[in-house]
């Protein structure tokens, strides 16, 4: 339990340190993340990559295009859908943004070896399972973003 209120109070710090750098809550800079690794998706598609629900994500939409970090701009393939993008402040302020956590968090984990990892999935599911977080949709450890700032500065895959 003491591994576990460390790590939930560190992500805490960590997100009031991106707060503090560039105004933005840990979501927000995630969605930018995924912006600046995906652009053009629809506000849908961010929720999906996002793993939150749809009216929570249109708040983090509305609250990134009042700031200026992020333009919503018609389809052209369908006049009635919106495609996001970052825009060049939104690139400034990622740029000088701490990677959100989920990034760090994916980092460590992949520095595991891999029978510890698989021990670790296999016992965080156990833990999952026996508590009320079984009925929830939140794989935070599958995302599958390709982060391209992240691969950017850790060079090639290892072997």
């Amino acid at each position: 339990m003491n591994g576990l209120r460390r790590l939930f109070k560190a992500i805490q710090e960590y997100s009031k340190r991106i707060f503090k750098k560039t105004g933005l809550s840990g979501p927000q800079v995630w969605a930018l993340t995924i912006l600046e690794a995906e652009p053009g998706l629809s506000q849908g598609e961010l929720a999906e990559r996002l793993y939150a629900h749809r009216s929570t994500v249109s708040g983090i939409v509305e609250r990134l295009q009042e700031r200026g970090v992020i333009d919503r701009v018609t389809d052209p393939d369908d006049r009635r859908g919106i495609r996001l993008s970052l825009t060049p402040l939104g690139r400034r302020v990622l740029k000088k943004s701490p990677p959100p956590v989920q990034i760090g968090l994916r980092r460590a984990l992949e520095g595991l070896p891999a029978a510890q990892l698989r021990r670790f999935r296999r016992v965080l599911q156990s833990v999952v399972q026996q508590t009320a977080a079984a009925g929830m949709d939140a794989p935070f450890f599958d995302v599958e973003l390709v982060d391209t700032r992240m691969r950017a500065r850790r060079g090639p895959p290892r072997s």
